[in-house]
């Protein structure tokens, strides 16, 4: 009682508090949690909302990851399967030619002669009886072109199920009908070797399919629409092909007699350049001869044959696997035979007093590195893509022969810069002689196509698809198939050391001919002149000793012919 009465002795009159007081401060207290409640009620209900728009987007996307896609959306495997066998059939043939027609709402192809309704076949290439009335329809070649793309289809859909989701960002992966997109980046074109069941196709041409920069594919006509044109003008492709070969001849033309002539004379063998150049133009003609070879028996019977299986490179024999590895290896021996040239000049430029005396390790690398790289390549291709003659490129495994060659192209551009750079340095050390920098530039003009330079410009081709892709594309045959025909011109038939050899052979031969004409007539003439003379000059006894035995011989002869007929 006490402590209570000095508790509130000791409060001051303004610390008390009134009833309105206690109300007022107990009144904000229940509003303020009140508050706090609703504010915690709205924030679960918001991360709850949250967590459901998440689960809702996973459910979804691992429901469409469950599903393929085409040009008529998203389908289970199953069905997509079925829609795209149905328009495979429906792309790669003529509907107007045949008795089936496929549809945009059903998985079926329907025969347009049946009246009956609801009649259809199911378009699955496993089952044998609706396969066999499906192909009755087609011929064997159509048939089979049919059948790969069902397979290259359902490989399709494979491929995208595994891959990663898709973002929203990038093109949706999809079949087309005729061939297999995968995700792309906006604002971006891709491409996609021919496939092999369309007729006339070859592999080393591409179609292109552009997405365009909101993240969806180019439409035409209502639908995503893929340039395949490059695929079908198989006209301009066989032009194409008589450009290679014509330019290939011409080489050959000249690399034959050159090599020829730098073995016929032992003075040209032994000089170490020489021997350079005859292992450079040997690589240059071998691959010019399997360039043609390989234009006449498998391009050409692609472009030219209406039937597909029954191609040379449908047929992926093994002579054409031998053939084309022979291309690629001979294409390979031109780079590194480019660089063996391109490093023996610069050692000898470089190094005067210290050039390379032996070639044997020079030999065994221009021979063995596009040895090795060509049977690298050709096991990585028997293992794992062992079809249409490896004309179709492989992922990244065509970069097995592509970096070495790269590098002894960059090689070799160095080589030139370092040798102008030489030459100009002594064409400072005599500045009055005009004609310094005249064979400077000479030099440097007649070294590009030994080097190799000049294939720069064929690195990066402009796709056909593209304006002047196809002149482009033409332009670059010429360029390599043309560059033995400048080789062997320039550094055989323009040199001065060969040129005189040529004429003093040619004299020669013509001093022999002539020789040898003139003893035939002189020994002809002195024949004729001893006849005469034996005839002219006999005794006449001999001659009327001669006439008097024709005579008695003749007097035989007709007592002879007299006696038979009295008998």
């Amino acid at each position: 009682m006490n402590k209570l009465i000095v508790g509130r002795t000791c409060m001051l009159p303004s610390q008390s508090f009134s009833n309105i007081d206690v109300i007022k401060v107990k009144t904000l207290l229940k509003h303020t949690a009140w508050t706090n409640k609703k504010r915690i009620m709205i924030l679960g209900i918001e991360y709850t909302s949250l967590l459901i728009s998440i689960m809702f987007v996973r459910l979804t996307s691992s429901m469409a990851n469950k599903k393929c896609h085409s040009r008529l959306g998203y389908h289970d495997p199953r069905t997509f399967d079925l829609y795209a066998c149905a328009w495979c059939y429906d792309f790669l043939f003529s509907v107007n030619e045949k008795a089936l027609s496929a549809s945009f709402h059903e998985p079926y192809l329907r025969d347009r002669d049946q009246m009956i309704a609801g009649y259809h076949l199911v378009p699955d290439i496993t089952d044998d009886g609706n396969f066999s009335r499906i192909c009755s329809t087609l011929t064997n070649d159509e048939c089979k072109r049919w059948r790969s793309c069902c397979i290259n289809a359902h490989d399709c859909c494979g491929r995208q199920l595994s891959a990663p989701p898709v973002t929203n960002e990038t093109c949706a992966r999809t079949w087309d009908g005729w061939g297999c997109w995968d995700d792309t980046p906006p604002s971006t074109s891709v491409y996609l070797s021919c496939p092999a069941y369309i007729a006339f196709s070859i592999p080393t041409i591409q179609a292109e399919k552009k997405c365009l920069s909101d993240g969806t594919w180019q439409i035409r006509d209502g639908q995503p629409w893929t340039n395949y044109q490059p695929c079908l003008i198989f006209h301009d492709l066989k032009t194409s092909v008589y450009i290679g070969i014509a330019c290939s001849a011409l080489s050959i033309s000249l690399l034959l007699p050159a090599l020829i002539i730098f073995l016929k004379y032992n003075s040209l063998r032994k000089q170490c350049r020489i021997r350079l150049h005859i292992h450079f133009f040997l690589a240059l003609l071998l691959k010019e001869i399997a360039s043609v070879l390989w234009d006449v028996l498998v391009t050409y019977d692609k472009l030219s044959n209406d039937t597909v299986y029954t191609t040379t490179l449908a047929q992926n024999t093994h002579w054409c696997k031998v053939l084309s590895f022979c291309k690629m290896f001979m294409k390979c021996s031109t780079y590194s035979w480019m660089f063996c040239e391109g490093f023996y000049l610069h050692q000898l430029l470089s190094n005067a007093f210290s050039p390379p005396r032996s070639l044997i390790c020079i030999t065994v690398f221009g021979w063995g590195i596009p040895l090795l790289s060509a049977s690298l390549y050709s096991l990585v291709r028997v293992i794992y893509s062992d079809e249409n003659c490896w004309s179709i490129f492989f992922q990244y495994t065509e970069w097995i022969m592509y970096t070495p060659n790269l590098v002894f192209i960059m090689a070799n551009l160095l080589f030139l810069c370092n040798i102008v750079r030489i030459l100009l340095t002594q064409m400072q050390s005599h500045p009055n002689e005009p004609s310094n920098f005249r064979r400077a530039v000479k030099a440097t003009f007649v070294l590009i196509p030994l080097f190799g330079v000049h294939l720069f410009v064929t690195i990066y081709r402009i796709p056909i698809s593209k304006t002047g892709g196809m002149e482009y594309e033409r332009f670059t045959i010429c360029i390599d198939n043309l560059q033995g025909f400048f080789v062997a011109l320039i550094f055989c038939f323009l040199n001065n050391e060969v040129n005189g050899k040529l004429r003093r052979t040619w004299r020669r031969q013509v001093s022999e001919r002539f020789t040898s004409r003139n003893r035939r007539m002189t020994l002809t003439l002195n024949q004729t002149l001893s006849l005469r003379s034996d005839i002219d000059f006999k005794s006449p006894k001999n001659s009327r000793k001669d006439e008097e035995k024709t005579n008695i011989v003749n007097g035989d002869h007709k007592r002879s012919n007299n006696s038979v007929v009295d008998v």
